[in-house]
């Protein structure tokens, strides 16, 4: 088993490339545009190329890991079908207006696409999970101080630039929310509901996000958003079987208490988590289902739905700002 990321960023530095070592696994050539960050790559044993097409020229492997900004997704995507290796991909898996071409793409093709929904592996939403089972109405809310910057050597503030990423806030930590809502639930959810939406004032991207996610049996998700707080955290509530509430690292359930010996906000990387995320993708790549990228699919398209919802109308740019 040997495979390639594109796009050598933090993600892929600190956070893939740790745990495939971790778990044996070669990943023996990285693609990436910057100069700076091949020579990252180079400096940790790896092969480097400025193009992916270059690597696919070159190199024999089974996978690619995109971990490319979301405008450089579908463009790596077409060229792993045309190559026949399969895909783990970083959240968000597209810019919101190519995931229809995105899932062209990916169904026509034979190859397994596997999500980065790494969350959904922390031990903390796990015995959520376990707790919930799929009852009751939920709570969810991620304070941030501000956008998690990039690294150094290209384009440190892409993630509010949104021709590359795509929106703001909600397509950075709202994509991990309805992941997780559709987790927790146990099921797709029907409906995506905008309650409030607030930019930036010099980038224009969201800052300041709160949407509702419907599902079946009359139960909803409540998502609330910010890169505007003066603290970071992320807390997560439910109201049924009994109360259930996780704060950073404490989790409360009726009288019993769970503690994790990291909290939720801890960095921006969850290292840890990625293990989980790669076993899976190993083991179920056999079977090439398409249900994991159907997942990711219907999460992007319910990101897009919430900001068709905004229209310019109801701009507050005003209340945000870098």
């Amino acid at each position: 088993m040997r495979g390639a990321i594109i796009g050598y960023g933090n993600i892929a530095e600190k956070g893939h490339l740790p745990a495939y070592r971790a778990l044996g696994v070669e990943i023996s050539a990285v693609a990436d545009l910057c100069p700076e960050r091949r020579e990252r790559a180079r400096m940790a044993g790896l092969r480097t190329y400025a193009t992916p097409e270059e690597l696919l020229e070159e190199e024999e492997i089974d996978f690619l890991d995109l971990c490319t900004p979301p405008n450089y997704r579908l463009q790596a995507v077409h060229l792993a079908s045309l190559a026949g290796v399969d895909v783990l991909c970083e959240k968000p898996i597209a810019h919101p207006s190519e995931a229809d071409k995105i899932r062209k793409a990916v169904m026509k093709s034979d190859i397994f696409f596997f999500p980065v929904h790494n969350w959904k592996y922390s031990p903390h939403y796990r015995k959520m999970k376990e707790l919930i089972n799929g009852k009751g109405d939920i709570i969810m809310e991620t304070r941030r101080t501000g956008y998690s910057r990039g690294n150094e050597h290209w384009n440190p503030d892409w993630r509010v630039n949104p021709d590359i990423s795509g929106g703001g806030i909600l397509m950075d930590h709202g994509y991990h929310n309805i992941y997780l809502a559709m987790y927790l639930m146990g099921s797709e959810f029907g409906k995506a509901r905008l309650n409030h939406m607030a930019y930036f004032k010099d980038s224009g991207v969201d800052c300041d996000v709160e949407f509702e996610l419907l599902f079946p049996g009359e139960r909803r998700a409540r998502v609330s958003l910010t890169w505007t707080s003066g603290k970071r955290e992320v807390n997560i509530h439910c109201s049924s079987p009994k109360r259930i509430e996780l704060l950073e690292n404490r989790l409360t359930y009726g009288d019993k208490v769970y503690e994790f010996t990291e909290g939720l906000s801890r960095d921006s990387v969850h290292a840890d988590w990625f293990k989980g995320v790669i076993q899976d993708f190993l083991h179920l790549r056999k079977e090439k289902s398409k249900q994991h990228f159907l997942e990711a699919l219907k999460v992007i398209e319910g990101v897009r739905e919430l900001y068709k919802q905004s229209p310019e109308s109801v701009y507050h740019r005003s209340r945000c700002h870098v």
